[in-house]
């Protein structure tokens, strides 16, 4: 075992048994669970779980704000290699192996990518692909990667030592590759697809907060 794979949850109770077994069948990770107080028993469940499978649970008082919970996530990991997944089968699981394989072969960040080759999403209606294309293109001078707005990722801890963070929004993944210390990134390729079970989490705000992290990261880029 030498990666550890943050789950960000609030109210994912349906999804959590079947997403751990899923991603222990096909790698041999810690998990870590981290819970923004869901009032559906997510975090019990979580400790439940942790009895059978190796898994840390980090519970938090209320909803904090995804990036935060990822980066709590990262800093009770136990291995170099951290990333991240969504808890409602939107991200590929099975490509888990192949994301951990590129960092062990000196990749500092491997992005889980629906816009290289063999990716893509499944489903979506129009409004969400739009908004989808517009938000990638906003951030298109901050990185060269065809896939900016990925929550799908993986890194070498020493990507972020001494790198001071924002936990404002929710594309922490963008944030990483913009003030990163990443030299070399790869794409893998995966397929999108809708949530399993559960009421999505993005919201109108956050897409508020998306505009006024990116505004920040330009400044940031700017006084680079």
């Amino acid at each position: 075992m030498n990666a550890s794979v943050v789950i960000p949850t609030y109210n994912e109770k349906d999804n959590l048994k079947q997403l751990v077994e899923a991603i222990l069948s096909v790698s041999d990770v810690e998990i870590v669970v981290v819970d923004d107080g869901s009032p559906d028993g997510t975090a019990e469940l979580a400790r439940q779980l942790s009895a059978t499978y190796n898994i840390k649970v980090v519970e938090r008082p209320g909803k904090l704000g995804l990036s935060s919970a990822i980066l709590d996530g990262f800093n009770a990991s136990s291995n170099q290699i951290v990333g991240v997944i969504d808890a409602d089968f939107s991200h590929d699981h099975t490509i888990i192996p192949k994301l951990i394989k590129a960092i062990e072969d000196g990749m500092d960040v491997a992005v889980g990518s629906r816009k290289v080759r063999g990716g893509g999403v499944e489903n979506w209606p129009l409004w969400r692909k739009i908004t989808s294309w517009g938000a990638a293109l906003l951030a298109r001078p901050l990185t060269s990667v065809r896939d900016p707005m990925s929550g799908y990722f993986f890194i070498n801890k020493k990507v972020i030592e001494g790198v001071e963070l924002e936990t404002i929004g929710f594309k922490l993944g963008l944030e990483i590759l913009v003030k990163g210390n990443a030299k070399k990134v790869v794409e893998i390729p995966y397929v999108f697809k809708d949530r399993r079970a559960g009421i999505s989490k993005l919201t109108g705000g956050e897409f508020k907060n998306y505009l006024k992290h990116l505004l920040k990261l330009y400044k940031y880029k700017v006084g680079m």
